[in-house]
């Protein structure tokens, strides 16, 4: 397993609340990195792609640099920033055009100074014309290259990456991800203070994310790439969510909703719970957001090494007692690891890659309609309620994958039990090996070609039967047009349209 490192790298450095995540947004064109008025609110380093002229860079955000500070956090805001700084070919020296020269940015020169790296001054904050004048007072750090720029108003940006990518101007060209094999996403969630942020550094190998003892370290979502085996993957640390009622202030509210949307991007979910406490009220607040949007989940249960007096059955009981707690989400598997001594951390990679497979494993019209004629004998369909009538399973297609959705057309689908639909999921997902994640199945009412004015059928294209109703949801909506074809029953029908009902 080996860590992505970035060519082409631009690092944004400078005190806290000069405007660096707001210039790093306005780069590479999304809101990728949190803004807000207090300052420090950045805290680890975040990438990300950009364009200038045809010329691809990475480009790269930290927090701000308070070399003075005892706190914890912000000596290993230092430390990152010192990492950004090695690591990059260019360094945008950001300042505020404001407030003028600070001892901070005369310590932040000499030590460029002593990286022998390509480095630039942008000061930031120059909104209007007349305030260009601000730049003046900066000469006297001795710099030639300084930039007046609005990260805000966008003013400034083109004459300052001209001097920062001018290097790459010799250099290959940055190679971009195949859209066709797209890396595999792994969003890590939980609770704050549960072990996310460890998790991801031994992951990487490398301090990618701040760790503290003090819950809401993390704010930003963190991502780093890996290969595997050959594979590309995209492992994501996210801020800790927990009840919006205990939510401190709009920035914690604002971190757990950017960690939701990163769950609902990410292709397999990592969800981190505390030994020590068990799974609590708040993960399976977390866990239902993931359930909810049919997810595969790794359980991982950290910090094992603070369980004592474990014997034999400690896991056994402990997983026992998770799923009672988790119950919707028997099927995931779990595994107890501890990333303070990197117990068993190196499994979660090889697992995480399992479920994705699992989930985007594709069945044949043909393997999903044998299966579904096996479930049908083993437990015949109920009847109708109040109509004397028993249900009838016409034919079966898997329309999509991560997560596999299935799609069984029957007559009453309004009537069929909850318990039989439990049944008929549990024997597709033993039948297929989705022993380890979620699959969705939709009952529906198989759509019928009208009678002309002779009694017969009128003959369509094989889309025809499928048209858009109010009842259909996203997953008919979606579906392409080989599913479509996928879905002519012509053939594997269990009752011809006479016996229909």
């Amino acid at each position: 397993m080996t860590l992505r490192t970035y060519t082409r790298l631009v690092a944004l450095v400078g005190r806290p609340n000069v405007g660096k995540s707001s210039l790093f947004n306005r780069i590479i064109r999304e809101r990728k990195s949190l803004v807000h008025n207090e300052p420090g609110v950045t805290r680890d380093r975040i990438f990300g792609r950009a364009e200038h002229n045809g010329e691809a860079f990475y480009i790269c955000d930290t927090g701000g640099f308070e070399p003075t500070s005892r706190d914890n956090i912000k000596i290993q805001l230092v430390e990152q920033a010192e990492m950004a700084i090695e690591e990059a070919e260019t360094v945008i020296f950001v300042v505020d055009g404001r407030e003028g020269i600070h001892p901070v940015d005369s310590d932040l020169i000499r030590r460029l100074r002593k990286s022998e790296k390509n480095f630039i001054v942008c000061v930031n904050k120059c909104d209007l014309p007349k305030d260009d004048i601000f730049i003046e007072e900066f000469r006297k750090l001795g710099v030639q290259r300084i930039f007046p720029v609005s990260a805000e108003h966008n003013r400034g940006m083109s004459d300052l990456l001209d001097a920062a990518t001018e290097i790459f101007a010799n250099s290959p060209k940055e190679k971009r991800d195949d859209p066709e094999n797209p890396p595999i996403k792994l969003s890590i969630i939980g609770r704050p203070n549960v072990g996310k942020s460890s998790i991801l550094n031994r992951l990487v190998g490398e301090v990618r994310s701040i760790v503290d003892e003090r819950p809401g370290t993390t704010r930003d979502t963190v991502d780093a790439g890996l290969k595997y085996h050959g594979r590309d993957l995209r492992v994501i640390d996210t801020a800790g969510i927990r009840r919006k009622s205990r939510m401190a202030d709009k920035l914690e509210r604002f971190s757990a909703f950017r960690s939701v949307a990163c769950l609902e991007d990410a292709d397999v979910s990592i969800l981190v719970i505390n030994a020590e406490d068990g799974a609590t009220d708040g993960d399976a607040r977390v866990a239902g957001y993931a359930f909810e949007l049919r997810k595969p989940i790794l359980i991982v249960v950290n910090k094992w090494d603070l369980i004592k007096d474990k014997t034999s059955n400690t896991v056994n009981e402990f997983t026992e007692k998770l799923h009672l707690d988790l119950r919707y989400l028997r099927y995931a598997p779990v595994i107890f690891v501890s990333a303070l001594e990197n117990l068993r951390v190196s499994k979660l990679i090889p697992m995480c890659i399992d479920l994705y497979d699992q989930s985007s494993r594709r069945n044949s019209t043909s393997q999903v309609n044998n299966i579904l004629k096996e479930v049908l004998l083993k437990h015949t369909p109920p009847m109708v309620k109040n109509k004397s009538k028993r249900i009838k399973f016409f034919y079966a297609t898997q329309v999509g994958t991560l997560p596999p959705r299935f799609i069984i057309f029957c007559s009453h689908p309004q009537d069929l039990h909850f318990s039989y639909k439990r049944f008929v999921e549990n024997a597709f997902r033993e039948a297929f090996g989705y022993k380890d994640i979620p699959i969705s199945i939709i009952f529906r009412e198989r759509t019928r070609s009208p009678i002309d004015d002779k009694g017969e059928r009128v003959k369509t294209t094989k889309a025809a039967r499928f048209q858009k109703d109010r009842n259909y949801d996203d997953d008919i909506r979606s579906m392409e047009f080989e599913d479509m074809k996928a879905l002519d029953g012509a053939e594997i029908e269990f009752f011809d349209d006479e016996s229909e009902e």
